[in-house]
């Protein structure tokens, strides 16, 4: 097997990227689109100054973005047509079974399978997430219409789940082994990947239900979180927890 190799990092080599570093202290911020402009405040009872900074450049949707032919292309006409593939009801599955809603589909295997700690991460999460984004990147409405059913399936779930606010694949004591300190894989990993998921939704394809699943599932996130005393919550922050940081500061 090849292996890559590096250049060697040497004195002189660190010496001229570290006044490099130093150096980009010294360049105007207007270059990197910032125009600061000085507005007073009051702080302490007194006015003091502060900088605001103005956009020069703005992001732009996805829907504004559309691939030539390429590798690029190629690449995301494979990932079309596996999440194509996918049917809803074997995605929905295990998500069915953890509510108590009959379901005779194949279940998935690997991690997506029922005796799978993780399951649900794939199949409620970055399978919407897949979705969103390549609807976003490619305005494919079959998958926008899959996204919306399999949405609209986990709203049942949830409700049906009645646990305020909880939706997952697995049963809501795998966070009571997680709050003791037992054996579990990851439950918040998971969490954070169906709630990405949802968002994603909603963001780039303006589902409003899905908006409204996931900030369900930050409210019992809050509730489960807010119970715990600082130095627990660091204890259970020992396992895994994937970014849930993010996706409760991006909602």
């Amino acid at each position: 097997m090849s292996m890559i190799s590096f250049p060697k990092f040497s004195r002189r080599n660190f010496i001229s990227t570290a006044a490099a570093i130093a150096g980009s202290a010294l360049v105007p911020r207007s270059l990197f689109g910032q125009d600061p402009v000085v507005d007073a405040v009051m702080k302490d009872g007194k006015a003091v100054g502060r900088e605001k900074v103005s956009w020069k450049v703005r992001p732009f949707p996805m829907k504004q973005v559309r691939l030539g032919q390429g590798p690029c292309t190629a690449a995301m006409e494979a990932d079309r047509k596996y999440l194509h593939s996918l049917p809803p009801d074997r995605l929905l599955h295990t998500f069915r079974i953890n509510a108590k809603i009959a379901s005779s589909a194949e279940p998935l295997g690997g991690w997506e399978a029922p005796d799978c700690e993780l399951r649900g991460h794939y199949a409620g999460g970055h399978y919407l997430s897949a979705v969103a984004l390549m609807y976003a990147s490619a305005g494919d409405d079959d998958l926008k219409k899959n996204g919306d059913m399999v949405v609209a399936e986990l709203a049942k779930c949830q409700k049906s789940l009645n646990e305020g606010g909880y939706l997952s694949a697995f049963p809501i004591e795998f966070f009571d082994r997680l709050r003791n300190r037992e054996k579990v894989w990851a439950p918040f990993y998971t969490i954070h990947k169906i709630m990405a998921g949802l968002l994603d939704m909603y963001l780039y394809t303006g589902n409003e239900q899905a908006l409204e699943v996931v900030e369900n599932m930050a409210g019992w996130t809050a509730g489960y979180t807010g119970s715990l005393s600082y130095d627990h919550m660091q204890r259970i922050l020992g396992t895994e927890y994937g970014g849930m940081g993010e996706v409760l500061s991006n909602l």
